[in-house]
């Protein structure tokens, strides 16, 4: 009788010994964590000596922008235009005071490109457009073009190569605006001395 009983308990702990094991191997092999709600800061903007960190959280929870964007490449291809929701980045800056003519904002990303907007970039949206259809410069647009903080586009959060946060231009449907503009995984809002 007590050769049953030992003989059956040999597969229990065996199942047991493989569950232990197998969630061991899957914690290690566990995918990074994807920004969420409860991330910590991933966005940074900084004027002078104010400073004011973001999560994802954060941005949802300020006023939401939402349109179109696009990009044209210096090869005149043409990535977009899509739909994007985020926070307009004078909202982000009035929250460290803002920005003077005599500043300019520089944008960057974790990759270290970066692109800086003059003053008038900023507060008078004076970009180049280009028809999203030809590639052609065009002045005539729906809307005035507005730089913005995307965590959004198309309906789905920013993750990958671009996200989770992506600085870009709003325009119209039917209207892109150069890639160099663009920075994607943005890190760093910082506004700097004109030269």
């Amino acid at each position: 009788m007590k050769k049953k009983i030992t003989l059956s308990l040999i597969p229990v702990l065996g199942v047991i010994a493989l569950t232990f094991a197998s969630c061991s191997q899957s914690t290690a092999k566990a995918p990074a964590t994807p920004v969420t709600a409860s991330s910590p800061t991933v966005l940074t903007v900084v004027e002078a000596n104010q400073t004011k960190t973001y999560s994802l959280a954060d941005l949802e929870a300020l006023p939401a922008v939402s349109g179109y964007g696009g990009q044209i490449a210096p090869d005149n291809s043409i990535n977009g235009p899509y739909t994007y929701q985020g926070v307009a980045l004078t909202t982000l800056l009035n929250a460290v005071g803002g920005i003077t003519s005599d500043q300019k904002v520089k944008i960057t990303g974790s990759d270290n490109y970066s692109e800086t907007l003059s003053y008038q970039q900023v507060t008078a949206d004076n970009f180049i457009l280009y028809d999203s259809s030809t590639g052609q410069q065009s002045t005539a647009a729906e809307m005035t073009p507005q730089v913005f903080v995307a965590y959004e586009k198309d309906g789905a959060m920013l993750t990958g190569d671009n996200g989770p946060f992506e600085f870009g231009i709003m325009t119209c449907q039917k209207r892109v605006t150069q890639s160099s503009l663009w920075v994607k995984k943005l890190i760093k809002i910082e506004v700097v001395a004109a030269k």
